[in-house]
């Protein structure tokens, strides 16, 4: 399709949807028209019957007032009550006559009100009760008028009410008012009856703008007088009430400053016409689909037409360039054996050939060349009377089928000719060059003998069998062994040359074969000579030739090392390596059968173990003497459990004992778990002989968690048992501890806090306070940097707090690293002070820091990176860091003393307390813990320990400081022994920086 018809098809398409649209919205503006004028004329249809049923109503009120001077007697005889009453009782006859009317009064000029058709208001000598001015009004005119007061609550009824009043002059004279009370309410009920206008608005106003009632009640402020509007009482603008666009109406009453007014919203009368509206957009909509899809539609059946065209001539361009590409000569022949079509390759194969090629030319000259290259059977070349027959046979207009030769070209090459009848006689002949074909022959005889060569060198052994298990052909591998062991299976049944068991194997996969093509994976296993093998099973489905049945290959190869060695690797994925248990894969797997046994079978256990301390002993001896224990402690709990029971390790010194078939009772079962538990506790806590020097004792720590049928997950309960165990330990260990779900919460808020403590440390919310070291003078030498943390909602934490988890979790390296540079950030300060530049930094560390095969790394950069001394930074270490490991840690201490740090020993005496330490550690303090030094005083042992690690210090040459030093008698007690240096709540608590150093400066 050109583009000039695409711009015509769819330049039509466009005027019509103009068309369609432009009808649309002429109709929906006319339809808006006629519902707007529909509204208008409904609206001053109603207006105007409101304007008469309220000139009605004001009428009868007034004929009700003229006629009320006809029921005063004498003014003097309304003095009397008999007199009053007779007037009232008539006065009430007429309010009864009259609905919209509640009350009539009659009203001297005075104000005094004269009688009431109301009972209670039959009393004369009282006020009129009518609003301000109002009398005045009434009284004003020369000629008596009907007078309509603004709306007042009525003081007899309570209901908002209009006072229509008149002035009468008595018989003698008087002038009086008579006044009307007119139920508001029902007035305007009156004026709207029969209305039937979605969103009418009808107003009762003053030509001020004063509303005086509106149907809804509506309260509004003072809005444009209504007399306003126009002069035709019709127009369009906002709603009396509500300010909404609307058409609104206003009459006048027969009182001139009463107006009453009628607004129908704007969205009221339009509802109809949007209905409509969305209806002919809804169709101009569709017919625009329509006319778009009609206009895509040709569109597209004309690019396919065009396209149709342009595929037969892309398809005529591509057979041609196929007969030039071809690599094989084609030559097409009419029935005549004339020349319709060749191509190059033809010309190229037969080069001679090319002066005899010519549209409609006889390809005979051309057979007669070819004929000179066809090779006689016997092999030679083909002379006299053979030649004639090969002609004659070649063009024979009789020939129908499929007519294939060979000629040999004196290059060498080997040309296959092939020559086939088309069906209006012609003659289609196909010249191919078979010369690489024929290579590739005698390479795959070639390859044929390597292929039985290589079948020779096979291991596996090839059966050719049929569906019934007969041997046709097989290839048993070079010496003896194998499932055929020296026998010839040929024109046997596998069960004649195989054991039952492999034989069945064998025909189950060859069954398998039969209907899915081929088998995989079977195996079965033979007694040899050199033990068991194991072989597998490979089956495949082939065609025999002939009428032959369908046969199957057979390979049956030794895996008997890969099955040993799948054997070795489910060893190791389901067992602990180390003590041969299950591990915590298989263990679920075991779990999971149990945890889906019927609840009659009764309930189960599963006991979580952990070896308390068992750490320490890996630092302490070693990881070899720890898997020593692992081992011996896992041979004590399989002696300690009831056969069938399941024992696992899920890793480090973590065994888990399942216990199944407890019974029924949950009571019972309790007991039997507590009762190997206890067993197992017993035994563990039994010395274990590591060699022949090492005897070591440790204790266990036991969580129990019981389950029955029910399904649950292993994962929970698994950790059910996890957290009694932790339970049982945190509360001392060597004990049992059944799961409770208060311990859930126990485990809960502990998880909580290390999270909590790991966001303290991204948010770096650690602070250091500060407590004061002095000398015997009391001078500040230094302090210790002690770590708090600001936390939102608990506000300073103290360490006792947070940094047992914090040596639990890992945690308390990064917290380390933290207080280390915070450390050093302040060193670095003080060193810009001469006053401060003096003072020495403690700084506790961790055994789990220090042993970090980076910390001494993770110091110098810390050092370099805030620019602090060195000299003037102390390092306290606690006696637990000798326990283990002794060479490494005097190592680190070496190459941190070499970079000029300072140590101190924190702690002395409560911990390791090995003496031969203090000759090898490169030491500069021994701190005396404060447990001595708060019994001095009060026990002369402590004070004789005291003294005794005062003199070992004095003569190892080590600096001494005591902490937790708070009474004078105790700094005293040091000074006299000779120790120098001190640090406790006599000097200082610990403070923050800015505390520190504003007691500096005192």
């Amino acid at each position: 399709m050109s583009p000039r018809h695409a711009i015509t098809a769819y330049g039509i398409a466009l005027l019509v949807v103009a068309l369609i649209a432009g009808t649309a919205l002429f109709a929906v503006r006319e339809l808006s028209h006629r519902a707007l004028d529909g509204a208008e004329r409904q609206a001053g249809r109603f207006i105007g019957g409101a304007q008469s049923a309220l000139n009605r109503a004001v009428l009868g009120v007034d004929v009700l007032l003229a006629g009320a001077g006809d029921l005063v007697p004498e003014p003097a005889l309304l003095q009397t009550p008999a007199a009053r009453d007779r007037v009232s009782q008539l006065m009430e006859i007429g309010v009864n006559q009259n609905p919209l009317v509640q009350n009539m009064t009659l009203v001297s000029a005075s104000g005094q009100r004269l009688v009431s058709s109301e009972e209670r208001g039959r009393g004369n000598g009282g006020g009129s009760g009518l609003p301000a001015g109002y009398l005045d009004a009434v009284l004003q005119p020369t000629v008596p008028t009907l007078v309509i007061g603004n709306p007042v609550t009525s003081a007899l009824t309570y209901q908002q009410v209009l006072h229509l009043g008149r002035a009468l002059r008595l018989s003698d004279g008087t002038r009086v008012a008579v006044v009307a009370e007119v139920d508001l309410a029902l007035l305007m009920n009156l004026l709207v009856q029969g209305a039937d206008i979605n969103g009418l608005e009808v107003t009762l106003e003053r030509d001020s703008g004063l509303l005086m009632a509106s149907v809804p009640t509506f309260v509004r402020s003072q809005s444009p007088p209504p007399a306003r509007i126009g002069g035709s009482g019709l127009s369009r603008g906002e709603a009396r009430l509500t300010g909404a666009p609307a058409i609104v109406v206003v009459r006048r009453s027969m009182q001139t400053d009463v107006l009453v007014t009628g607004s129908i919203p704007l969205a009221s009368a339009l509802a109809d016409w949007r209905r409509e509206r969305n209806i002919i957009f809804s169709f101009a909509l569709a017919l625009i689909w329509v006319v778009a899809a009609a206009a895509v539609l040709a569109h597209r059946r004309i690019q396919r037409q065009r396209r149709a065209r342009l595929e037969l001539l892309r398809s005529r361009a591509q057979l041609d360039q196929a007969l030039e590409s071809m690599q094989v000569g084609f030559v097409l022949l009419d029935s005549d054996h004339r020349m319709l079509v060749w191509n190059r390759s033809f010309l190229e194969i037969f080069p001679a050939a090319e002066d005899l090629t010519a549209l409609h030319r006889p390809f005979a000259p051309i057979l007669a060349l070819a004929a000179q290259y066809r090779r006689h059977p016997s092999g030679g070349v083909d002379t006299g009377s053979a030649l004639e027959t090969w002609l004659l046979q070649t063009r024979g207009a009789n020939a129908v089928a499929p007519f294939e030769d060979e000629l040999y070209l004196p290059d060498g090459r080997v040309i296959r000719s092939t020559k086939n009848r088309t069906p209006d006689g012609g003659l289609v002949c196909i010249y191919q060059d078979v010369t690489e074909k024929k290579m590739r022959t005698a390479e795959i005889l070639q390859s044929r003998a390597q292929l039985q060569a290589t079948l020779d060198a096979l291991p596996d052994t090839l059966l050719e069998l049929d569906g019934n298990g007969l041997c046709h052909q097989f290839h048993a591998p070079q010496g003896t062994g194998g499932p055929i062991d020296g026998q010839d299976p040929m024109g046997r049944a596998v069960h004649d040359f195989l054991p039952p068991g492999a034989a069945a194997a064998v025909m189950d996969a060859v069954r398998e074969a039969e209907v899915a093509g081929a088998s995989r994976g079977r195996h079965f296993e033979l007694a040899l000579a050199g033990g068991a093998g194991h072989f597998e099973i490979s089956v495949s489905r082939k065609a025999l030739q002939g009428a032959e049945p369908t046969g199957y290959i057979v390979i049956l190869r030794d895996v008997t090392q890969a099955e040993l060695a799948a054997r070795h690797i489910r060893q190791l994925a389901f067992y602990d390596v180390l003590t041969g248990l299950p591990n915590r894969r298989y263990l679920l797997d075991l779990m999971a059968s149990a945890v889906r046994i019927h609840p009659g079978s009764g309930h189960g256990a599963v006991l979580f173990l952990d070896l308390d301390d068992f750490k320490t002993l890996n630092d302490a001896l070693g990881h070899a003497m720890g898997d020593v224990l692992l081992k011996e402690a896992a041979a004590r709990i399989r002696r300690h459990v009831r056969p069938g029971d399941v024992v696992a390790r899920l890793g480090g010194d973590e065994f888990v004992v399942m216990l199944e078939g407890l019974g029924p009772d949950v009571e019972a079962a309790r007991t039997q778990a507590r009762e190997v538990g206890e067993q197992i506790l017993a035994a563990l806590n039994m010395p274990f002989s590591l060699d022949a020097q090492t005897r070591y004792q440790r204790t266990c720590s036991i969580g129990v968690a019981l389950f029955d049928g029910r399904e649950r997950s292993l994962e929970e309960l698994l950790k059910q048992a996890d957290i009694a165990m932790y339970v049982a330990k945190t509360s001392g260990g060597n004990g049992l501890r059944y799961f409770e779900p208060a311990m859930q919460a126990t485990v809960a808020a502990r998880s909580a806090l290390e999270n909590e403590i790991r966001e303290a440390l991204a948010a770096r919310a650690f602070d250091l306070h500060y407590q004061s070291q002095v000398d015997e003078s009391g001078h500040v030498v230094g302090a210790e940097a002690l770590v708090r943390w600001r936390h939102p909602q608990r506000g300073l934490v103290m360490p006792g707090d947070f940094i047992a988890v914090a040596e639990s979790t890992e945690l308390i390296v990064p917290l380390g690293l933290q207080v280390l540079e915070m450390a050093c950030a302040q060193l670095a300060l003080w060193a810009q002070n001469p006053e401060r530049a003096a003072l020495q930094l403690a700084v506790n560390v961790s055994a789990r820091q220090f042993r970090r095969d980076d910390f001494v790394e993770q110091v110098e950069r810390v050092l370099a990176a805030s620019g602090a001394n060195p000299a003037m930074l102390k390092l306290e270490l606690t006696e637990s860091l000798l326990q283990s490991q002794m060479e490494e840690t005097i190592r680190t201490m070496h190459r941190l003393k070499a970079i000029g740090i300072r140590f101190s020993m924190d702690d002395f005496g409560t911990g390791y307390s090995s003496l031969s330490y203090l000759t090898q550690l490169p030491l500069d303090q021994i701190k005396i813990d404060k447990y001595f030094v708060g019994g001095i005083g009060c026990d002369p042992k402590i004070e004789l320990i005291v003294q005794t690690i005062i003199g070992m210090a004095r003569n190892l040459d080590v600096e001494l400081i005591a902490e937790g030093v708070e009474t004078q008698a105790q700094c005293d007690f040091l000074r006299a022994n000779g120790c120098f240096r001190y640090q406790g709540y006599l000097f200082s608590r610990p403070v923050s920086i800015a505390e520190f150093e504003s007691a500096l400066s005192a």
